[in-house]
């Protein structure tokens, strides 16, 4: 089941990925560097924003939704109205923020207020579809958001509207299926807020809204750092660096949790518990398969990957890229696996305070080794703090839910993705680089579809 779910969202996220790519070749061809450069800070404000007001909210009605199936209606009022007062919120910000600068960016932030608003309503509702497990719809909703985004926005730009065509363009289309959603799931909805439901949303999506913002101070805190300490060009190389390695298994990771997590939450409020283990198990060797895959790939050949994505004046990133890679393995596998414990319980302060250890962590280390062993000591704290962080939020975790994080699954996906690894070793040391590149990517295709054969099949594994 989750396999199957994954494969579909995989779809659902991979097309607007690629149209989201080629936004990218189309905007940098049409806009002059200043007005793309514009552009991208406030469409970065304006993620920043929803994932630290809105994200929590989101989790709120994934996790809550299957708890009141019989009060959905009540439910999806209160979380509507909850919205509403958000919003308002961000109007006020917004126009206060409109007041102080001037110029043409006082147009760009009422902007980033309208796409906000409907960027914030356009994922409310697709998390709506995903918690209902409607896949196809929320692959539709994706889809036509990402193409009507892109179209716009082009047409815009060639109009002359320079940086507000493409945020114009995002807002106009995700206006345009947010409308849908208002037919379609809130027509018959009242709402207003119920208190008995209003109080555990707040309990539960409080301390996510600040584990939202202290993952975001975890990811960024080593660029900052580094530009302070060393200088802004070695900044300039570690972000490019951690994008490249971080961005694409993080994404995958996501992929999983999609399908996955409302499965782990229906099957837990249902009170199927044999459900509930299948579920996380499958998530977990997956989450494992994925990451091994990845990570071995991009560690043994992080050379010529960053040489050919990033360029020449980016080589010094291939340091970091191996280190990089393990750590999102790690804060992978804490995200989207073992703080479901506190997400199941509705613990989620515990969720918070191992975010903070991690934050905590990955400071200390940063600000005594940067200075004397440079960006690799960036990459090293970053793999640190990764690890103490699931460490942490497997030990309270098990105290909340005791749920096995190692089986024979796991064994037989590690040990097998340890045998790559050094099958891989060897090639490199026997071959040339294009046919071990060859080798390689087909022994890790191997290895990913045996474990979806493994999870497909349901095969036992044996104890001897």
């Amino acid at each position: 089941m989750v396999l199957r779910y994954s494969l579909h969202y995989l779809i659902a996220r991979g097309i607007p990925a690629l149209v989201n790519f080629l936004a990218i070749a189309v905007y940098t061809r049409l806009l002059s560097p200043d007005a793309y450069g514009r552009y991208i800070l406030v469409l970065a404000g304006v993620n920043i924003a929803n994932l630290t007001v809105f994200q929590w909210l989101r989790l709120s009605l994934v996790r809550y939704l299957p708890a009141y199936q019989e009060q959905e209606g009540v439910l999806l009022g209160t979380i509507g109205r909850i919205y509403l007062i958000l919003m308002a919120g961000v109007g006020v910000l917004g126009g206060v923020a409109g007041l102080i600068v001037g110029g043409e960016w006082r147009s760009l932030v009422l902007v980033a207020v309208l796409l906000l608003w409907m960027q914030a309503w356009f994922e409310l509702n697709v998390e709506l579809l995903r918690a209902r497990l409607q896949t196809r719809a929320y692959g539709w909703a994706m889809g036509v958001r990402s193409v009507g985004a892109l179209a716009l926005g082009t047409l815009f730009i060639l109009g002359g509207l320079g940086a507000f065509g493409p945020l114009l363009g995002m807002t106009l289309s995700m206006a345009g299926v947010g409308l849908f959603f208002v037919y379609q799931n809130w027509r018959t909805i009242r709402l207003q807020l119920n208190w008995n439901q209003f109080i555990p949303l707040l309990r539960f999506g409080l301390p996510l809204a600040g584990s939202v913002f202290l993952n975001l101070a975890l990811n960024a805190s080593d660029r900052f750092l580094i530009a302070l300490l060393i200088d802004e060009g070695k900044a300039g190389i570690y972000s490019a660096g951690y994008d490249l390695a971080y961005q694409p298994i993080i994404l995958l990771f996501s992929v999983v949790n999609l399908a996955s997590y409302p499965l782990i939450v229906r099957a837990w409020e249902n009170r199927k518990e044999r459900m509930v283990k299948e579920y996380l198990s499958d998530n977990i060797t997956l989450l494992l398969a994925i990451g091994f895959a990845s990570g071995i790939f991009v560690t043994e050949f992080s050379d010529l990957i960053v040489k050919t994505v990033l360029g020449e004046k980016f080589y010094d990133a291939t340091i970091i890229v191996p280190w990089i890679v393990w750590g999102t393995l790690l804060e992978g596998i804490r995200i989207y696996h073992s703080d479901f414990s506190f997400h199941l319980t509705e613990n989620t302060k515990k969720q918070l305070y191992v975010v903070m250890c991690g934050l905590f962590v990955n400071l200390i280390v940063n600000l005594i080794y940067i200075p004397r062993m440079g960006m690799i000591a960036a990459a090293w704290s970053t793999l640190i703090a990764f690890g103490c962080a699931l460490l942490l939020s497997i030990w309270w975790g098990r105290r909340l839910i005791l749920f096995t994080l190692i089986s024979k699954k796991v064994i037989w996906v590690v040990t097998a993705g340890i045998i790559v690894l050094f099958c891989v070793k060897f090639l490199k040391s026997n071959l040339d680089s294009v046919e071990v590149m060859i080798i390689s990517i087909l022994l890790c295709l191997l290895y990913v579809s045996s474990v979806f054969y493994l999870l497909v099949r349901n095969i036992k594994i044996p104890t001897d």
